[in-house]
């Protein structure tokens, strides 16, 4: 089974390379990455024969169509994007451009490829439940046919890469599975993302009691953050991941499909679990920092995944609990 992963240097592509190389005993992976691209995540993966990595840019059609004849795909695995919203405020043409154009440039070539025989994969597109922006309170939990209300550059040009790929399916019969992924996290999850850079804060922290003549004096340690009040659903990286590849053989062309965990609580909750799971005997303090607000914020997040468990019978086996021991384990092997 040849299998193509766009974006396998990004925290949920990295961790489908995994899930494939595990779970699927004739994969042979072909995956796209960039020159300036971080390879942290994909160490690991260097030197497995099973995995083939292609320089390659969405926004360069030659590129997308060069690793379409070489890897010639059953699957296609849509991870590639600008994922951080935070950034897309400051830089809202290149998110666009990014997420709205380089998906186009792949389904194009695509498209092509089948019109011309050469293959006619299945398309795992991946979107973001941040398509659904500020939803209201009655409204949730909230389903595939909620108003979409996207709030920031980053969720906008998911709506944008959302309807190309279900334009494609429909205009063209082309094998496209949307999904709106909710909160996902664990090993691996960059520290710009919340729940991440508080367990960076908390292992950090661990490391002064390590080397008490480089720490400060003080009896606590800050926990810089933004908006605690936010409600999310959290699902681990593990059953976001299987929960794609379920995707494959079980959902129908063209549809949308949610897919969210099913602990929902406040970061401010998050936050509180991580920090009693500190191994540090210092107390924190929560330090507000208005630098970590985004300029319009989305704040709950509760998802009705009806629809993707019916069609796959997927569940999640992990919680917040594992979320959490996964973050902060990662970042004390990594610091």
């Amino acid at each position: 089974m040849r299998i193509l992963i766009t974006g396998i240097t990004g925290f949920v592509g990295s961790h489908m390379a995994d899930y494939l190389l595990k779970n699927v005993p004739d994969v042979e992976i072909f995956a796209t990455r960039r020159w300036r691209s971080k390879e942290d995540n994909i160490k690991h993966l260097f030197g497995n024969d099973r995995v083939i990595l292609e320089e390659c840019d969405l926004l360069d059609r030659g590129s997308l169509a060069r690793i379409i004849h070489i890897s010639k795909p059953d699957i296609v695995f849509h991870f590639a994007a600008q994922s951080f919203p935070e950034s897309s405020f400051l830089t809202p043409v290149s998110t666009l451009t990014t997420n709205i154009i380089g998906t186009t440039n792949l389904l194009e070539e695509l498209r092509l490829s089948k019109e011309r025989n050469y293959c006619n994969p299945t398309i795992v597109s991946v979107s973001s439940s941040e398509v659904y922006g500020n939803v209201l309170e009655e409204e949730t939990p909230i389903t595939e046919t909620n108003l979409i209300r996207a709030a920031n550059p980053y969720s906008i040009s998911k709506v944008g890469h959302d309807l190309m790929s279900q334009y494609y399916a429909k205009a063209f019969d082309m094998r496209v599975i949307i999904t709106r992924m909710f909160s996902h996290e664990g090993k691996r999850r960059g520290k710009r993302f919340a729940l991440s850079s508080f367990a960076h804060q908390i292992v950090m922290a661990e490391k002064d009691e390590k080397f008490p003549q480089y720490a400060p004096s003080f009896p606590t340690h800050p926990i810089r953050h933004g908006n605690l009040d936010s409600i999310r659903t959290y699902n681990h990286i593990d059953d976001a991941v299987h929960a794609y590849w379920l995707a494959v053989d079980n959902c129908d062309y063209g549809e949308v499909y949610n897919i969210g965990g099913d602990h929902t609580c406040s970061v401010g909750d998050a936050l509180d679990m991580l920090i009693s799971k500190s191994k540090t005997p210092k107390a924190f303090i929560k330090e507000f920092n208005s630098n970590r607000v985004r300029p319009t914020d989305i704040t709950l997040q509760i998802p009705d995944s009806t629809k993707f468990r019916v069609k796959t019978g997927w569940k999640p086996t992990k919680g917040l609990e594992e979320i959490c021991d996964d973050l902060l384990n990662y970042w004390r092997e990594v610091l």
